[in-house]
């Protein structure tokens, strides 16, 4: 039987193949649920209703098979379209916006990913892979941004990028904890006033939808 924890493998899409996705699907579950160490591929077989043999026809291991639930399950799936979100205020709204309340299982498989990247190299490639697609699918949306104004020319986009991303994550970590945290209405206007620094506000900003598009 192949080797359990062997590294993981570029990402290749399995297209037309539903076993495959419901693999991906179960190991996110499991490794949301129970972390990294936890997560066992006699777990996730019996999750998605399947054998081992299922698993070392596609996979080389749990590795490469967490890296995939990393990569395609923790983070927007397409690109994002600037005209579909407006401006940039909405992805850091997005981002920031929940204070309270449990995580459901995407937000868990992210914030377990980066627990388990401290001590696995495996993860770690997942979160590096994971962003640079994030990345990808972001930059539409940050050359609309720098186009009407919403991020002024003098402030650095990959920098409002990782606020984001920091300000997603640092969330995360409160959520789980279940530590109290302050009013929506005032945390809601702290991060209207944080925005607001970035460039211009475009018309019926207040108005807008908090959009989720964060890893």
């Amino acid at each position: 039987m192949p080797d359990d924890t062997s590294p993981a493998a570029p990402v290749d899409d399995g297209v037309d193949d539903p076993v495959r996705e419901r693999l991906i699907d179960a190991a996110a579950e499991v490794f949301a649920r129970d972390g990294y160490d936890g997560a066992r591929i006699q777990d996730i077989v019996r999750s998605a209703g399947l054998t081992t043999g299922a698993v070392y026809g596609r996979f080389r291991g749990k590795g490469e098979l967490l890296h995939e639930a990393v990569v395609t399950r923790a983070v927007p799936q397409g690109p994002v379209s600037p005209a579909g979100l407006g401006q940039m205020s909405e992805v850091v709204r997005g981002s920031a916006h929940q204070i309270a309340g449990p995580l459901h299982e995407r937000e868990a498989l992210l914030l377990e990913t980066y627990v388990a990247a401290r001590r696995e190299p495996d993860v770690a490639g997942a979160i590096h892979d994971a962003n640079d697609r994030w990345l990808t699918a972001m930059a539409p949306l940050v050359e609309a941004a720098l186009s009407d104004g919403t991020i002024d020319e003098g402030v650095d986009p990959a920098a409002v990028l990782f606020l984001v991303r920091i300000l997603r994550l640092g969330l995360l970590v409160h959520r789980g904890s279940g530590l109290p945290g302050p009013s929506q209405d005032g945390w809601d206007e702290l991060m209207s006033r944080v925005v607001a620094s970035f460039g211009a506000e475009g018309p019926g900003e207040a108005d807008r939808d908090t959009t989720d598009t964060t890893t």
